[in-house]
C-alpha cells in the first residue's frame, strides 16, 4: 500500500515547518515499523506473511536447494517426507537410470560394485548385458538406504549370464536359500528392494521381475 507525506516548498519556512517534518518522520517510522513486522533485516528472516506472490523462488545462495519459476519447479536436495503424498493427475516418471551399461567390456574380467561399503546403490535402474557366453559378468551389491528401490533390466542383445549377488557387508533374502540371482537374455528383469531386517539393518529383498532365476 502507497504512503503519503506532505511535500515542503522552497518557499516553506524550515521553522513553521517543524510540525509537518515531524509528521513525515512519524508516517515514515510507523510504515518501516509496519515492514519489520514481517522482515528483521538484522537476521534477514521474512516471517508472518499471509500471501507471497512472486514470478521466481530459489532458496539456497552458492548452492541452491530449490528453484521454482514459471515454467518449472527444481529441488536439488534429498527430500524428508514425513506425510502422505496424493498425487492427482499427471505421470510418475522415474529416470535415475546409470548411464553405463554394466557389462562384459565394463566389467573387464573383474567383478562390478553397485554402490560401496560407506555409500548406498547411486542409481535406481541399471541396465546389464553379456556378449560372452561362457563367462558371467558377476555384480555385487553393497547394503542400500532402507526404502531404497534397486532395478537390474537385460538391456542388450547378449545370451551370457550376469549374476548379481551381495558384496561384503550386505545381505539378499533369496528363495531356495540361493545366494545371487541370474539374468540371461534381453528383457529380464529383477526389482529389489531394501528392508528393515527388524533390528535396524537393511537387506535387499526381491518384489518383482521377469525370468530371473536364483541359484
Amino acid at each position: 500500500m502507497a504512503i503519503s507525506i506532505t511535500q515542503l516548498l522552497s518557499t516553506d519556512s524550515l521553522s513553521g515547518s517543524r510540525i509537518i517534518l515531524n509528521d513525515n518522520f512519524t508516517i515514515l517510522a510507523s510504515e518501516i515499523n509496519a515492514i519489520e513486522n514481517y522482515f528483521n533485516p538484522s537476521s534477514g528472516v521474512l516471517d508472518n506473511v499471509v500471501n507471497t506472490q512472486t514470478d521466481a523462488l530459489r532458496v539456497g545462495l552458492s548452492s541452491p536447494v530449490l528453484q521454482v519459476n514459471s515454467s518449472s519447479f527444481t529441488i536439488i536436495s534429498d527430500v524428508d517426507l514425513s506425510g502422505d503424498l496424493n498425487i492427482n493427475g499427471g505421470n510418475i516418471i522415474r529416470n535415475n537410470v546409470d548411464p553405463q551399461t554394466l557389462d562384459d567390456v565394463f566389467a573387464g574380467g573383474s567383478t562390478i560394485g553397485i554402490g560401496s561399503s560407506s555409500a548406498p546403490p547411486p542409481y535406481t535402474i541399471e541396465r546389464v548385458n553379456n556378449d560372452v557366453s561362457t563367462v558371467p559378468v558377476a555384480i555385487e551389491v553393497y547394503e542400500g538406504s532402507i526404502g531404497q528401490e534397486l532395478i537390474f533390466v537385460y538391456s542388450g542383445n547378449g545370451a551370457g549370464t550376469v549374476q548379481v549377488q551381495a558384496a561384503t557387508g550386505a545381505s539378499f533374502v533369496l528363495e531356495n536359500s540361493g545366494s545371487s540371482i541370474q539374468l540371461t537374455g534381453r528383457g529380464q528383469s529383477v526389482h529389489l528392494l531394501s528392508v528393515d531386517d527388524g533390528t535396524g539393518n537393511a537387506i535387499w529383498m526381491i518384489i518383482g521381475g521377469t525370468g530371473f532365476t536364483t541359484i
